[in-house]
């Protein structure tokens, strides 16, 4: 298994439930919970580092049908995620760190049911992870 499908198991683990990685299909019911996970590519990692430690970025986009509603979620998803460490065997994960968020936003997509936008909040995280060697 490739580092980012281990490292983002390990993140989604930890996350609320419902929370789903990448994509959110179309038939899924509100609230949204979308995960992105981000590992360095080789060109972005540095050469004095070992080759299997790097800093991982998490994306967290909630969506429901109000501003209450998203905040609310992302407050369960930042209490949820912040200063957890994931667990992977053969990795040293540090902590995730909360790198911020933002005001909820209205979207352009129509919650067709309530008949009203979509409304966003994004929540950013990183964290350190260092595959061990094999002994």
């Amino acid at each position: 298994m490739s580092a980012y499908d281990v490292l983002a198991r390990a993140v989604l683990a930890l996350a609320p439930g419902g929370t789903l990685l990448g994509e959110i299909p179309d038939e899924t019911p509100l609230p949204w919970r979308s995960m992105r996970v981000s590992v360095p590519g080789v060109s972005e990692r540095s050469e004095a580092s070992p080759p299997q430690a790097f800093v991982v970025r998490v994306s967290l986009l909630i969506s429901a049908a109000t501003d209450t509603g998203a905040l609310r979620l992302a407050g369960e998803a930042t209490d949820a995620l912040e200063g957890r460490r994931p667990e992977v065997p053969g990795w040293l994960c540090g902590p995730l760190l909360s790198r911020g968020s933002s005001q909820p936003y209205t979207t352009n997509v129509t919650v067709q049911a309530a008949n009203k936008r979509l409304v966003s909040v994004p929540l950013s995280f990183e964290f350190a992870a260092a595959r061990l060697p094999e002994v």
